[in-house]
């Protein structure tokens, strides 16, 4: 497994395994290894890296500028372990900071789990309303009613629900429990009462897919869409990650910067599989300096660039031509 000596900004001397051309994802906690679940279900033999910034989590509640910086520093990070494509598995980063996120790491692919998920709820509607559940930051960015607007035009209605709850309560493993049943009663109420016509419902941030049977035992003629489970298929069928696979043992690591063995303890439950050893403990880089980001999340959120086959860049290592290293 080769190796890498460098030292970040802080001066830490880092011994890092190096992807070389696989495939690295990151989040604000543990809630993005429920992509990664799909990711390994589907692509088995890929070299995989996930960084958990649990020491600032949630990234939902921040500025947009803190998240765009949060988010830079992630990438410079996982940048060091020569990955062919960074998932940015955080629906927050996604929503509110992903056009300058994608431009500031050219040439290295980025893509984030945003899209994915509303073509399959424009797909699966019935009624033509489509709930989203997701974090304060996202419902606040106005990214989702966007997206599905440029997917479908004004025919859908979109109906968004902050639940600043969820992903505390997956991060303290808090998900098959009464309490977890009490707090979604609270945030499914509108879907019960003032909006009945919604038929399908987007797990907008990662770390709310745990809860799904719960939500599902309370909206059981609802159809609850994982965009991380999406973005894994679409990723699959368009073939573009195939030459990324492994003839060998693929790496597999695990890096956070806060309480790794809580990470293993909670992870290990959303990842469907073990962890394996300990995760190593970061000092994050920081980023180099840039201009000033963009006031206003919503001229941001969802904005179209031309080299993107979506918004949040998916279809975007086809194009590119991912390869391996």
């Amino acid at each position: 497994m080769p190796m890498d000596n460098r030292s970040g900004d802080s001066g830490e001397k880092r011994d890092l395994p190096l992807l070389r051309g696989g495939v690295a994802l990151f989040d604000s906690g543990i809630g993005g290894l429920t992509v990664l679940r799909h990711f390994l279900d589907r692509f088995p033999s890929i070299p995989f890296a996930y960084l958990g910034d649990t020491a600032r989590f949630p990234y939902g509640t921040k500025s947009r500028e803190t998240i765009l910086r949060f988010a830079r520093e992630d990438v410079l990070f996982l940048k060091e372990l020569e990955p062919a494509l960074i998932v940015a598995a955080c629906f927050t980063v996604s929503s509110q900071v992903f056009p300058d996120l994608g431009e500031e790491c050219q040439p290295l692919p980025v893509v984030g789990v945003l899209d994915a998920g509303a073509r399959a709820a424009c797909r699966a509607t019935k009624s033509g309303s489509i709930g989203v559940l997701a974090t304060e930051g996202t419902i606040r960015s106005g990214a989702y009613p966007s997206v599905i607007r440029g997917l479908a035009g004004d025919g859908l209605r979109v109906v968004g629900q902050p639940c600043p709850l969820f992903a505390p309560l997956v991060e303290e493993g808090v998900i098959d429990d009464p309490i977890a049943r009490l707090v979604a009663l609270r945030y499914l109420e509108p879907f019960l009462t003032r909006y009945k016509d919604v038929d399908t419902i987007i797990l907008g941030c990662t770390h709310y897919p745990p809860l799904k049977a719960v939500l599902e035992s309370i909206l059981p003629g609802v159809l609850f869409i994982d965009p991380g489970f999406e973005l894994a298929r679409e990723l699959e069928e368009s073939g573009s990650l195939r030459n990324l696979e492994s003839g060998e043992d693929p790496v597999r690591r695990f890096y956070v910067t806060d309480s790794p063995e809580r990470f293993i303890r909670i992870g290990q439950k959303l990842l469907g599989r073990s962890i394996g050893e300990t995760p190593q403990v970061l000092t994050l880089p920081d980023p180099p300096e840039t201009g000033r980001p963009s006031e206003n999340a919503s001229e941001t959120a969802g904005k179209a660039d031309d080299r993107f086959a979506a918004r949040d860049a998916t279809g975007y290592p086809e194009r590119m031509g991912v390869t391996g290293r």
